[in-house]
């Protein structure tokens, strides 16, 4: 009985091609489009899951309450050594820090080679880091390798660079910029899960004390170092939390607060390290992370994808059930249960869909570089065919055959034996209320795809054309290294000889990066309850270098090499932020260094577009500089980049040449929103795809079904445009109530979308016509083509048809 159903199957595939093409295509585009999308959901949800001890391991993070409100992803250097002694919960604990904003590191063979690479990808770390994250070694003692001052672990790509094939272990690498020595004394590969601890080198904690002085690593409110607590397996998150108070006020006490102050002023939590990569946008987090909005947003595009595919199947499979009735009512007839009939056309549609889902397999083999742009993700094929991309592939396959096989095994089943022998149509099943209702469902779901298309393109192109209040076309920022302070005065001279460059500048911090956030305060008044601002340290070019417009006062007056007065330019935000009605010339403490508010400028987006702008103060003193700003004029960037590398190497030829485009390094800002954008689009035309192809094959069976009825129209003189209008009249009315049906929810989730952006667009009448528009002539030519087919046929023809 199974071979039979079988081959009954593959006769009515092969007998009904273009229907069956039309199915299979369909179905194979959704299983490939959904499976690729779904395996980018399990990478993020998979983040820091790989860790043996990831239920138990968490981050210390410190939320500020009041008017300096933050929640800070670091804490300060002396809160987990102290927390790991309070806490008997506390079974390890481990540090990161970042050593900012790069380091340059150099190794010399014994050839002579000097093999030099500035590095920003890099911590000092604990050493019980090793053992609560498993960092896996592939050289060195991991029970040893950060135990010693002065010691370096590479990742194996970074020892490649560094050392090609020789063995690093016990070889020494030079930290150029303050001539500190590490020795290699591990080597470890990447993590073979993905993980938001990414770092391309790790040194010793015990080093830390050549980079920041004493007082510093003291200071209990300094938040800089990513803290992580490795809890016993019998203690649990809320009891420890639970003590945090008790354990503040012990922590905080040296600062001079009273109790109340230390519990009223900030807040401890810990933080499960499998939500940070989807659940974590605090302050100074290690890296960019991702959104668990977009998880959700992707899950959905893979749903609405299954279901138009899914509805495809469904709408033709029933069309075609008609041409069965004889067979169904002789199977009937012959004792033929409901059930028999159920399972043979279930039969026949997973039959299909295992078939679809082999195409889909080629698709996906054929899309990898599609789904590496999509997600800056690379995948070989080989890795699809793990235990649990196959599990999901089943999984698909089931869910598939499923949803597109229940309605039409059910409809046939009910047919009426009498009539199907007759094959005689039920009228209730004819172009009924289902299919009208599943067409419309297909094109509501197609505008939504394309309006939320437009407004995500629409959004990105606003933050990319924005004024940000400075000018960051045609500027670029090099990194300065210490040597190259100590021939700065000549490399100015031959810079301002160059007519490409228009102006320079020095500065600490670039726009889209996270500055520093310090307290800023009146001299008359103590920091304490005072505002915290961004800090910028630069010289008294960077206003008309980056062209950003003085509000009030005067800039500020060059005092390079000796810098006697202290001065300060605020934004505007500051001056709001601290209530100043006349700022010039007040006086400020910041640094510890009390210095006079000389200028206000207007606010610029020194951050990115996802948030206001913030507080910030401008300090003159180039010597916390750490980039050189140049701005080139148009056309002239290649020439410049040229002129300026071989002026640095020139003049200190142990520099490394390192620079960035501002307005490139902007752009990076919005990576998941413009990734966000490439996924729309991509599946967007293929909703649209996949949708036109379900209608062309009901419009094509359609046309069929009223060939003779067409025939005996143009006979009583109907034009080809009576004709094609009448065919296409149907079809069109669905399409336009999925359009109508479609706009608010639309409308609705894209306005909750852009809540989400302190600087948003907003959605204008003509994305709702154009999405309309767009989907309509997707359907219109689709249909249009069967009718004037069918109007176009010659009459006796037509007649002749049976």
């Amino acid at each position: 009985m199974f071979l039979n159903y079988i081959k009954i199957a593959w006769r009515h595939l092969w007998k009904n091609k273009t229907f069956s093409a039309i199915n299979i295509t369909g179905l194979s585009m959704g299983i490939a489009c959904a499976l690729l999308i779904i395996l980018h959901i399990k990478n993020e949800i998979n983040y820091d899951k790989g860790f043996t001890k990831s239920d138990r391991i968490f981050r210390v993070t410190l939320e500020n309450i009041g008017e300096n409100e933050r929640h800070w992803a670091p804490i300060s250097f002396p809160a987990g050594a102290e927390m790991q002694r309070y806490f008997p919960q506390v079974e390890k604990m481990a540090r990161f820090y970042r050593p900012y904003p790069f380091q340059v590191f150099s190794y010399a063979t014994t050839q002579g080679t000097i093999n030099k690479f500035e590095e920003k990808a890099g911590f000092f770390a604990d050493a019980a880091a090793i053992n609560i994250f498993d960092i896996p070694f592939s050289r060195g003692n991991a029970q040893t390798a950060l135990s010693a001052t002065n010691s370096i672990v590479l990742t194996e790509k970074m020892a490649r660079k560094y050392f090609g094939d020789e063995d690093p272990v016990g070889k020494v690498i030079q930290e150029d910029l303050n001539k500190v020595p590490f020795t290699v004394t591990g080597v470890v590969r990447s993590f073979p899960f993905p993980s938001h601890l990414q770092f391309d080198y790790l040194l010793s904690i015990p080093t830390i004390q050549q980079y920041q002085d004493q007082r510093s690593l003291e200071n209990r409110t300094w938040s800089a170092f990513y803290t992580y607590v490795l809890l016993n397996e019998k203690a649990s998150k809320t009891t420890v939390e639970a003590r945090f108070p008790n354990y503040m006020l012990g922590f905080y006490k040296p600062t001079g607060e009273t109790p109340n102050e230390i519990l009223t002023s900030r807040k401890l939590h810990l933080q499960p390290v499998a939500d940070i990569h989807l659940h974590s946008k605090l302050e100074k987090e290690m890296s960019a992370n991702s959104d668990i909005r977009y998880v959700y947003i992707f899950s959905i595009i893979a749903v609405f994808i299954l279901l138009v595919a899914a509805v495809n199947f469904i709408n033709i499979s029933t069309a075609l059930a008609f041409n069965r009735m004889k067979e169904i009512g002789l199977r009937k007839v012959a004792g033929a249960t409901k059930q028999q009939l159920l399972r043979q056309f279930m039969g026949e549609s997973f039959l299909i869909t295992m078939l679809s889902a082999l195409v889909a397999l080629l698709l996906i083999k054929a899309a990898l570089p599609l789904y590496a742009w999509l997600t800056e993700k690379d995948i070989r094929f080989e890795e699809l065919f793990t235990l649990s991309n196959l599990a999901l592939l089943l999984l698909l396959i089931l869910c598939c055959g499923l949803l597109a096989g229940c309605y039409p095994a059910w409809f046939v089943a009910n047919f009426n034996p009498i009539n199907s022998m007759k094959g005689k149509k039920d009228t209730r099943f004819s172009l009924n209320f289902v299919r009208k209702g599943l067409i419309i469902f297909q094109f509501a779901v197609s505008v939504f795809m394309i309006f939320s298309t437009i407004i995500v393109y629409q959004q990105m192109r606003f933050f990319h054309n924005k004024n940000m209040g400075f000018d960051k076309e045609q500027v670029v920022a090099i990194t300065m290294y210490g040597s190259m302070w100590q021939h700065f005065s000549a490399l100015i001279n031959n810079i301002k000889k160059n007519p490409a460059i228009s102006n320079f500048s020095v500065v600490s911090t670039l726009p889209g990066d996270r500055f520093s956030m310090q307290p800023f305060f009146p001299a008359n008044e103590t920091e304490d309850d005072q505002p915290s601002c961004r800090i910028m340290w630069a010289d008294n070019r960077l206003l008309p270098t980056l062209k950003i417009a003085l509000k009030e006062g005067r800039n500020f007056v060059n005092q390079f090499p000796d810098i006697k007065n202290k001065e300060f330019i605020l934004n505007e935000t500051t001056v709001k932020a601290y209530g100043l009605t006349n700022a010039i010339g007040k006086k400020f403490i910041l640094d510890r260094d009390t210095g006079e508010i000389v200028g206000v400028i207007k606010d610029f987006n020194f951050a990115s577009l996802h948030s206001a702008v913030e507080p910030l103060v401008i300090k003159y003193d180039p010597y916390r500089a750490n980039y050189l700003l140049v701005k080139v004029q148009p056309h002239q960037m290649p020439k410049t980049l040229q002129f300026l590398e071989s002026n640095i190497k020139s003049l200190s030829p142990e520099s490394t040449f390192t620079y960035t485009f501002i307005d490139e390094k902007m752009k990076r800002l919005y990576e998941a929103e413009n990734q966000l954008s490439r996924v729309f689009k991509v599946f967007a035309v293929f909703v649209i795809f996949i949708s036109c192809l379900g209608l062309f094959g009901l419009s094509a069976y359609s046309t069929q079904l009223r060939t003779r009825e067409i025939g005996i129209r143009k006979v009583l003189g109907a034009s080809v445009s009576n004709v094609t209008f009448l065919l296409l009249k149907d079809f069109m009315v669905l399409v336009l109530t999925g359009i109508v049906l479609s706009w608010p929810f639309a409308w609705w989730a894209m306005t909750r979308w852009l809540d989400g952006f302190a600087y948003r667009i907003p959605i204008d009448g003509w994305v709702f016509t154009l999405s309309g528009v767009l989907s309509l002539t997707g359907a219109l030519v689709t249909v249009s083509y069967q009718a004037i087919k069918a109007a176009l046929l010659n009459p006796v023809v037509s007649l002749k048809t049976e």
